[in-house]
């Protein structure tokens, strides 16, 4: 008997669930919260962490993008692995985005806190919440937060944005209502 076969690699569904897993633990996300954010059941994230074979791709690719993750095919022969260089330049581009997000919502923040955004950009804001959920367009945790983000005075708004948890903040700028405005501050 030959002990001196290779070890066996994972398939592919295991090796998915096992980052997926990872992912979501390293984001300290409870299955329900993180099914909730990147809307899909708590049956199927389970599922995939578990390694099932037979999840739908664009289900699959959703829960990846949700938990920070990116599903990508190369070569196996001809293609050597990812550089750690271009890893850590991806890192830093989307550190990049992600602060450029949070200084746009500091920037709206002071803006509403002196009163020089209109209320019917308010009204504008909450109308994309209500889209939201109306359509169905992303999770309810989304539309939960953000309506009551933005229930109240442009002040009371303001210090809602402000005192929000770093992680909470990073997460609901990144599918934020006031989208229009950000645009602009990006831009300028």
């Amino acid at each position: 008997m030959d002990t001196s076969a290779a070890p066996e690699v994972p398939d592919l569904a295991t090796q998915l669930g096992r980052r997926a897993l990872a992912a979501r633990k390293g984001k300290r996300l409870s299955l329900r919260a993180a099914a909730e954010m990147i809307q899909c059941s708590p049956r199927f994230l389970h599922e995939l962490e578990r390694g099932k074979a037979t999840s739908r791709m664009d289900k699959v690719q959703q829960a990846l993008t949700g938990l920070g993750l990116r599903l990508a095919v190369r070569e196996s022969s001809s293609e050597a692995p990812r550089p750690l260089a271009a890893q850590a330049e991806a890192r830093a581009m989307q550190t990049l985005r992600e602060e450029k997000l949070a200084r746009a919502h500091d920037r709206i923040a002071a803006l509403l806190a002196l009163g020089k955004i209109p209320v019917a950009d308010v009204g504008r804001a909450l109308n994309q919440v209500r889209k939201w959920a109306d359509q169905q367009i992303c999770s309810q945790w989304y539309v939960d937060r953000w309506s009551a983000i933005l229930a109240g005075s442009r002040r009371e708004i303001a210090a809602r944005i402000i005192a929000l948890e770093k992680e909470e903040a990073r997460a609901l700028f990144q599918n934020t209502p006031f989208g229009f405005l950000v645009r602009d501050f990006l831009r300028a």
